[in-house]
């Protein structure tokens, strides 16, 4: 019985063929006379269905394949299991953990590698260590290869960073550009811009905050990232890893994230203190990432803490105006986020392929594409001539009208947009900061050299005539304000059935007493919310989960010393 209606396009009926092969660790045309139409469930993708446009032309020319994505969205770990209590998965799957792998193995439902390993050529030659990483950790101790970490090779970093305080540059400068001691500081900061901006063009309210809970899994997924500005993780990435645990990165000390003193309880006392202050969008009790992103847009609200998540409001015809509007990075003292480091384990999203599927030498070509240069360079930067070309020295540059179609989001030639080659799936298998051999520079076009600092806006250059550097990893490097990521925050074993039937009973805890907090009616009732949160979570165990993350972290560490 089949996942999912197949649907194969067959250019020639007579054609027999099995579609291109790779030669000397890259990508050569596929045939064009068969392609296969791959079911694939990406555990990171946040779209679905047979994928069209610029990107899936390149696929089908250069291995014969189609990708036709079932949807994972914020319910992607119920649907693996449904698949799995199923006993057949699709044709190619790419997993969050390390023990979703592992848990597959043992249901003999991926497909060992080894066995096909001639036809991996990319992935033996530009991530075989990663390779041998999951064979020693994910392969249900049998020390097969039944998956691939993805983003493999080193840590990109591009002109903005994640976490940062991003807020509406414009209304700081108005307000006379306060300074921010501590994280508290920006309360007052965001109400004496909500009063100076009350609503939107279109007269709609504006807040300080508008969150969501849909990405929420052990914890409340929103109040994990303040902890990254002083280089601290407190779930934002090791929710699947050591759950409830805050890890200082520097220092390595480590705490309950329940405890009143951990980053987690701070950033759920600040939003409590917000939607005292109504910074808050009522709304986020049960908007959707969706629904919040278009806010932002909409310019409704005054806070952003990713660089991308404000991306659809800092258009140009606000930022590149002379009474510009756009979010830009707010210092915060003692700042420390996270850097990426070099990674040659690679991380999670592993690519792996299902043991029952009928269609494995084109399964295998498309795994191996996502390890080729060649495949990832095309992905990655769209058509020559269209988005980048080669300058007279033969160095790729992003064209005038390749950075209107990027900037502006316009659809390519082909159909599609830029990003989609890449970010449909959510998942690549190597690091888009490494070297593209035949051009000696960054698969990811957002590194070039050339890109750097290019013809800012009239928003951008006040942010640099007044902070003095270029872009915002220049502040940071040359300041000293970051925290290089560590391997071994890439490399923590797998949590046993028994940590993770404890860990799913008390994250529904969690997850739901944290936005009782955070919108609690006064003191009184937060402290009352509070105390029956850790009381219910001791109870169910979470003293033994923060015992069992202490002993795994410590093998990961160990684990990271073999790998360097």
């Amino acid at each position: 019985m089949k996942i999912m209606k197949k649907l194969v396009i067959v250019w020639s009926l007579l054609a027999l063929v099995s579609g291109a092969v790779f030669a000397a660790g890259e990508a050569e045309s596929a045939s064009s006379e068969e392609i296969v139409t791959l079911e694939i469930f990406p555990m990171s993708a946040n779209t679905a269905g047979l994928m069209e446009g610029w990107w899936a032309e390149i696929l089908e020319k250069d291995i014969g394949v189609r990708l036709e994505v079932i949807p994972a969205g914020d319910q992607s770990l119920q649907k693996l299991q449904a698949l799995m209590a199923g006993g057949e998965l699709p044709d190619v799957v790419t997993f969050q953990t390390v023990k979703q792998v592992d848990d597959a193995v043992r249901a003999n439902l991926l497909l060992n590698l080894d066995d096909y390993i001639d036809k991996l050529p990319n992935v033996q030659k530009n991530a075989s260590v990663a390779l041998q990483f999951y064979r020693n950790t994910a392969s249900a101790g049998t020390g097969n290869a039944y998956a691939i970490p993805n983003n493999v090779g080193p840590g990109g970093v591009g002109d903005e960073l994640n976490p940062a305080l991003y807020m509406r540059w414009d209304l700081y400068k108005k307000l006379g550009m306060p300074e921010i001691k501590v994280l508290e500081d920006i309360l007052p900061l965001l109400k004496k811009m909500q009063e100076l901006e009350p609503v939107n063009a279109d007269g709609q309210k504006v807040y300080g905050f508008s969150i969501w809970g849909d990405w929420d899994q052990y914890i409340m997924y929103m109040a994990t990232h303040f902890a990254g500005y002083l280089g601290m993780d407190a779930n934002a990435q090791l929710a699947s890893d050591v759950p409830f645990l805050q890890v200082d990165i520097n220092s390595g000390k480590t705490m309950s994230m329940l405890d009143e003193g951990s980053e987690y309880m701070r950033a759920i006392r600040l939003y409590f203190n917000a939607n005292q202050m109504g910074l808050v969008d009522p709304d986020s009790l049960t908007q959707t990432f969706g629904s919040a992103r278009g806010k932002a847009k909409e310019g409704r609200t005054l806070f952003s803490w990713f660089s991308w998540f404000h991306g659809g409001y800092n258009t140009p015809d606000r930022t590149d105006i002379d009474d510009f509007k756009g979010f830009r990075p707010i210092s915060l003292n003692g700042y420390k986020a996270l850097l990426a480091g070099d990674n040659n384990i690679g991380k999670t999203w592993a690519f792996a392929i299902s043991s029952s599927t009928e269609k494995i030498d084109a399964a295998l070509r498309y795994v191996d594409y996502m390890y080729s240069y060649d495949g990832l360079w095309q992905l990655t930067n769209g058509p020559k001539g269209v988005i980048w070309d080669l300058d007279e020295d033969g160095i790729p540059y992003v064209t005038e009208n390749g950075w209107d179609i990027i900037d502006n989001g316009k659809d390519l030639p082909g159909g599609g947009k830029i990003g989609e080659g890449t970010s449909t799936i959510n998942s690549v298998g190597l690091s888009l900061a490494s070297i593209y051999p035949t051009y000696g520079v960054p698969l990811n076009s957002n590194y070039w050299a050339s890109s750097k600092g290019r013809e800012p806006t009239k928003l951008m250059q006040d942010w640099q005539e007044t902070t003095g550097y270029k872009t915002t990893t220049d502040l940071l490097i040359d300041k000293g304000m970051y925290t290089p990521r560590p391997l071994w925050m890439g490399v923590v074993p797998p949590m046993s059935d028994e940590i993770q039937i404890l860990v799913s009973q008390i994250g529904e805890i969690i997850k739901t007493d944290s936005w009782l907090l955070v919108f609690a009616k006064d003191e009184e009732e937060f402290q009352q919310i509070y105390r029956n949160m850790v009381k219910k979570a001791k109870g169910l165990g979470l003293d033994k989960v923060l015992e069992w993350d202490m002993k795994v972290l410590n093998e990961a560490k160990e684990i990271a010393e073999q790998y360097k």
